[in-house]
């Protein structure tokens, strides 16, 4: 299984801030304009007491760019003593969040659809496949989520969809890494839902990173969002850890 810090490292590159700072094992991101955690917010990149004592410059950080201080505490199993400062600091939790890893053998068996549908892939992320991001996403800054991080998302990469007429229904995005690829941007409209397009998609992805040498696939899902993990569960997916953003005005 891959390791939890690196799937963290791994899940951050795949969803690049316009400023991304290293600096006394923190992952410092902003991005204007993006009003985003994973966008803007600090990850830490190692274990231990040193994360502690440069936490002021993470809040500094944030502060001198007029932001709300945002520290994504991933994975949260590793990251106790972490927690517990931030809590008491006065830090809120916020949008508990479960990472599954499955082999990609597992997700190819375990999504073989009965009757296939139709997947187009293709590699840059073109005109239609973002504007059916803002329009599948359902955020207000999905428009600005989609020409500043996932027009420059670092290859190799897969925009997945299907349409259904001239209007793309489902969608999703593959992400790769050494020996691995995240799942992203998972999303069917709510008209096409319970018809298999998450599923074929799901396959195709899985199909493509594999032949670029994944072995495991990585994704990320909210808590509460029930019928993904289901989905997730079902096709082989696996809870790797668990995170949570510490939020403070």
């Amino acid at each position: 299984m891959i390791d939890r810090l690196l799937i963290e490292r791994y899940a951050a590159e795949a969803w690049p801030a316009a400023e991304a700072r290293e600096e006394d094992g923190w992952l410092l991101r902003h991005t204007p304009g993006v009003p985003r955690r994973r966008s803007n917010s600090a990850l830490p990149l190692t274990r231990g007491e040193a994360l502690l004592t440069a936490l002021s410059r993470v809040e500094d950080f944030y502060s001198t760019r007029g932001m709300p201080i945002a520290v994504q505490v991933a994975p949260a199993e590793e990251h106790t003593a972490l927690d517990v400062l931030l809590a008491e600091r006065g830090y809120r939790r916020d949008a508990a969040t479960l990472v599954c890893v499955a082999p990609t053998g597992a997700v190819l068996t375990g999504t073989r659809p009965a009757v296939p549908l139709g997947v187009t892939v293709v590699e840059h992320p073109t005109r239609q496949w973002l504007d059916a991001y803002v329009a599948l996403d359902g955020h207000d800054n999905s428009h600005e989520a989609a020409d500043q991080i996932l027009s420059r998302i670092p290859g190799p990469a897969a925009y997945l969809s299907v349409e259904h007429g001239d209007r793309v229904v489902g969608m999703g995005l593959i992400v790769t890494a050494p020996g691995c690829a995240g799942v992203f941007c998972m999303a069917t409209h709510p008209d096409h839902r319970r018809k298999g397009i998450a599923t074929a998609i799901l396959h195709v992805g899985a199909r493509w990173a594999a032949a670029r040498g994944a072995e495991e696939l990585y994704l990320q899902v909210m808590d509460d969002n029930h019928a993904a993990r289901q989905l997730y569960d079902r096709v082989g997916f696996r809870v790797s850890h668990t995170y949570h953003y510490r939020l403070k005005s």
